[in-house]
C-alpha cells in the first residue's frame, strides 16, 4: 500500500508542471471514466448524462455544460440514489464524511479509497512546496467531540507523514480537540515539541496572541489552516508570533483537498489531477481571470457517490498564471459562501469584502464580523476585550459605505467572544436574510 501511493505522490510531483493540454487530457481521460461508472452504476445519474454520452459511448465535451448542475440539497433527497451500486476494481473500500458546512443543511458524502489516497499525495506536496520537515512532530487542534483527545493526554495519532519512509523519518501526530483553552494548547504543542500546527485561521491567530499576551515563547516551522480562506492580519500573527510559514488548504467535505496554497504568495494551486474545478458566472458561463464566480466541482477519482459539477457552495475568483513554474491553475481568493453574499432590493448581489488589516487597525479590534440582518442593514460585530476601547466608528460607516453600499444602515455591537459556528469555523461575512440563497 505504502509503495502505491508513494507512486500517486511522485505522479502529483511531476504532473504539477504539466503544460495545460496535458492536464487536460488527463483530467478528461478520468472523466471518461467517471461518466461511464456513473452512468452505468449510479442510478442517479442514468438520465443526467444523457447529453455527453453519445450512442457509440465517446464523450461529447462540447455538451459538457448541458450536464445538470448538482445542488447541496441533492445529496440530502437524492442520498441513496447517488450512490454506486458497484466500484471499479481497487478503488474500495468506502467511508462517510459528515459535514454542517454554513448553509444549514447538514450533508453526508460517501468516498473510496484510491480517492483517499490520491487526495492525501496532494497534501504531501503541499508540505513540500512549503519545505516542511515529515521528521517533527505535528499537533492538530480540531475535532468536535469533547470527550476525544481531550487535555492533558490529548491523543496519539499514527503518524502526518507519508507512510513509505522509514519509521524514524516520521513525525509524531497529536491531537487535542477544538473545545480545548488556548492556554492549554500551547502548554499541549509545547510539551509534544511540535514544529506543526494545524487548526482554524481564526483559532490559530487567538492562540498566537494568547502566547504573545502571556509571554510564552512557542515557535514553529509552520501553520496548516483549514476552513476558510485566511486573512492577510491572521496570517501575519501567526508569522510575528509564532516565526511560522502558512499552508492554507482550500478543502470541504465534498470534495477533499480542492486547492493548496502556493509557497511564493497568498494564493492556492489548484489540485487538477483531483478535482476538474468551473467558475461560473451566474449564466453558467467561464468567469474571466479576477472575476468572482461559482465554484464547481467535479472529484475525478470519487467512483462510491460520484459528485459530477457539484456546486461547492463558494465564491473564488481565478487568477493569472504563477511564477512558480507549476502548470497547476491558480485561486487568487476564496471569496465566501455563496449562502452568504450579501442581497439587496435591487436585485444586486455581491461577496463583501473590507480591507482586512488596515480595517483592524483603524476601526481598533482584530475580531469582527460583518452580518447583513436586513434589506439595507448591516450589523458589525466586534470582539471587545477592553472595557475601555472606543471604536473608531466613523471610519467603520466610511469604509462600508465606500466598499459595499451608501446608503447602507450601519448598526454595531460589542460581543465578549468571537461568534463561532457550531462546528468552530468563523465567518468573517455572514447573510441573516431569510431565503438568502
Amino acid at each position: 500500500m505504502g509503495e502505491f501511493q508513494k507512486q500517486i505522490y511522485e505522479m502529483l510531483m511531476e504532473s504539477q508542471f504539466w503544460p495545460p493540454d496535458q492536464m487536460l487530457a488527463f483530467q478528461r481521460s478520468q472523466l471518461s471514466q467517471l461518466l461511464h461508472h456513473a452512468h452505468n452504476q449510479v442510478p442517479f445519474y442514468k438520465k443526467r448524462l444523457f447529453s455527453v454520452i453519445r450512442s457509440n459511448g465517446d464523450i461529447d465535451w462540447k455538451r459538457w455544460h448541458e450536464i445538470p448542475i448538482v445542488k447541496r440539497h441533492h445529496l440530502v433527497a437524492d442520498r441513496d440514489s447517488m450512490m454506486a451500486n458497484k466500484l471499479p476494481k481497487g478503488h474500495g473500500p468506502t467511508w462517510d464524511e459528515y459535514s454542517s458546512g454554513s448553509s444549514g443543511i447538514p450533508i453526508t458524502t460517501r468516498h473510496n479509497l484510491l480517492q483517499g489516497w490520491v487526495s492525501e499525495a496532494s497534501l504531501y506536496r503541499a508540505h513540500r512546496w512549503h519545505n516542511m520537515n515529515w521528521s517533527r512532530n505535528s499537533v492538530s487542534w480540531r475535532g468536535q467531540n469533547e470527550q476525544a483527545a481531550s487535555w492533558p493526554e490529548g491523543q496519539e495519532n499514527e503518524t502526518w507523514a507519508p507512510i513509505w519512509l522509514e519509521t524514524s523519518d516520521r513525525g509524531r501526530k497529536f491531537s487535542i480537540n477544538r473545545f480545548t483553552s488556548e492556554e492549554r494548547v500551547i502548554e499541549f504543542a509545547l510539551r509534544k515539541n511540535a514544529m506543526y500546527l494545524t487548526g482554524r485561521p481564526k483559532s490559530l491567530q487567538a492562540l498566537a496572541l494568547t502566547a504573545d499576551q502571556s509571554k510564552i515563547a512557542i515557535n514553529l516551522d509552520a501553520v496548516t489552516t483549514y476552513g476558510s480562506e485566511i486573512t492577510e492580519d491572521e496570517r501575519e500573527d501567526c508569522h510575528r508570533i509564532f516565526g511560522a510559514k502558512v499552508l492554507s488548504l482550500y478543502s470541504s467535505g465534498e470534495g477533499c483537498k480542492i486547492a493548496n496554497s502556493c509557497e511564493t504568495g497568498h494564493h492556492y494551486h489548484i489540485n487538477s489531477e483531483l478535482n476538474y474545478l468551473e467558475i461560473l458566472d451566474d449564466e453558467g458561463l467561464p468567469c474571466a481571470i479576477g472575476q468572482p464566480g461559482r465554484v464547481i466541482i467535479t472529484p475525478l477519482f470519487n467512483t462510491a457517490q460520484p459528485l459530477i459539477r457539484y456546486e461547492q457552495g463558494d465564491i473564488a475568483i481565478r487568477g493569472a498564471a504563477c511564477t512558480c513554474g507549476r502548470g497547476l491553475p491558480v485561486l487568487q481568493e476564496v471569496s465566501g459562501r455563496i449562502s452568504h453574499l450579501f442581497r439587496f432590493p435591487d436585485g444586486r448581489k455581491i461577496a463583501p469584502s473590507l480591507p482586512d488589516k488596515e480595517f483592524n487597525v483603524r476601526f481598533g479590534a482584530k475580531t469582527w464580523q460583518l452580518v447583513q440582518i436586513g434589506p439595507l442593514e448591516v450589523e458589525l460585530r466586534y470582539v471587545q476585550t477592553d472595557p475601555d476601547f472606543v471604536p473608531n466608528r466613523d471610519y467603520a460607516l466610511d469604509v462600508i459605505h465606500q466598499r459595499i453600499r451608501s446608503d447602507l444602515v450601519v448598526k454595531f455591537t460589542a460581543l465578549t467572544e468571537t461568534p463561532l459556528t457550531e462546528t468552530g469555523k468563523f465567518l468573517r461575512y455572514k447573510s441573516e436574510l431569510e431565503n438568502s440563497t
